[in-house]
C-alpha cells in the first residue's frame, strides 16, 4: 500500500531550506491527531498568531476544540478519508489551493492523510512518529524534553 500511495502522490520533493523556511509565521497545513487530548495539547499550546497563518485538517470529532482557539478548519469523517471517495478528493483540491509552504503532520502514519500531505505542495513537510514515512514527510523532528507544540514554536518564533 505504501508504494501504490508513493505511485499517487509522486516520489518527488520540492527544495526547501530548515530551518529557514519555518522562520515568520509561514503559510502552514496541520495535521492534527485524532487522539483528542494530543490534539488538545498541541492547539492549546500554540500561540495564536500560529493560527492567523494555518489550515488546519482535523476529524470532525474536534470541531469545539478548535472553533474555541478560532481557528480555521477542515474537517472530515471517517467515510470520507478514505482514498477516491468524492470528500477525500475535495479535500486532496483545497490543500492544494491553499499551496502551504510548511505542512505539519502530528499523529500516526495513516496513508490517506500522508498521501494529503505529500500532495499538498508545501515543500517543507514535518512529522514527530517515524523516520519511515519519507518521502511523505521529510522532516522528522523528534522533541527530547518538549512537546511537539514547544518545538514548532522554537522554529517559527524562536521561543524556548
Amino acid at each position: 500500500m505504501f508504494k501504490w500511495f508513493l505511485s499517487q502522490a509522486g516520489e518527488d520533493s520540492g527544495v526547501f531550506d530548515f530551518p529557514a523556511s519555518l522562520k515568520g509565521n509561514p503559510k502552514t497545513l496541520v495535521f492534527l491527531d485524532r487522539n483528542l487530548e494530543k490534539t488538545a495539547a498541541f492547539v492549546r499550546a500554540m500561540p495564536d498568531v500560529f493560527f492567523k497563518n494555518a489550515l488546519l485538517c482535523a476529524h470532525e470529532s474536534q470541531q469545539v476544540l478548535i472553533s474555541a482557539r478560532r481557528a480555521t478548519a477542515v474537517y472530515y469523517t471517517d467515510l470520507e478519508c478514505r482514498y477516491g471517495e468524492n470528500a477525500f478528493e475535495e479535500l486532496e483540491y483545497k490543500f492544494r489551493a491553499y499551496k502551504p509552504d510548511v505542512c505539519i503532520y502530528l499523529g500516526e502514519a495513516f496513508l490517506p492523510t500522508l498521501y494529503l500531505a505529500k500532495v499538498c505542495g508545501a515543500g517543507c513537510r514535518i512529522g514527530f512518529a517515524d523516520e519511515n514515512c519519507f518521502p511523505f514527510l521529510n522532516v522528522c523532528l523528534k522533541p527530547a524534553q518538549s512537546s511537539e507544540a514547544a518545538l514548532i514554536s522554537q522554529y517559527y518564533y524562536g521561543a524556548k
